[in-house]
């Protein structure tokens, strides 16, 4: 009997990433229909059988739908057919297989906050200085000072 691997999810308005996390996979079996995702193949150092199986909480449209396969994982990139956030993964009761992708996951509200901006949030340093009140020091004024600093705690020590 195939063991089954862990799979984590994520989300966002359009899409879904789901991650199987087997190292060394083997004979990929991978079918993903409008209502389905199945993965099948042996993996892990030992070369154990894996399967697993989610049937969609709404349907996906296959054609747009992306696979990578790494020695480390499979990742799926999987597009909604219609846009919207689903309140599961699965139709049905819970699968004990199945994880939240942490490092992918956005709620609702951060998508928004998130759309059409630059992730540094267009700031760099010297207007986060200046944003601050100040300007950023002239390195050789913080050379000056960190010796100055280190003299004076050896002199107190002594």
């Amino acid at each position: 009997m195939p063991l089954h691997p862990t799979v984590l999810w994520a989300q966002r308005n359009d899409v879904i990433y789901l991650t199987v996390e087997i190292s060394d996979i083997t004979k990929p079996q991978i079918d993903v229909t409008s209502e389905r995702f199945h993965f099948k193949g042996k993996g892990e150092k030992e070369q154990n059988e894996y399967e697993a199986e989610i049937e969609f909480y709404a349907p996906v449209n296959v054609e747009k739908s992306k696979q990578h396969l790494t020695p480390r994982n499979l990742t799926m990139v999987i597009y909604k057919k219609e846009e919207g956030y689903w309140p599961k993964l699965q139709k049905g009761g819970k699968l004990n297989f199945l994880k939240v992708d942490f490092a992918r996951w956005r709620d609702e509200d951060d998508e928004e906050e998130e759309e059409g901006q630059d992730p540094m949030g267009a700031m760099d340093f010297q207007s986060l200085m200046s944003q601050a009140g100040g300007n950023l020091p002239n390195m050789d004024d913080l050379v000056i000072i960190f010796f100055f600093f280190f003299a004076s705690v050896d002199i107190l020590k002594n």
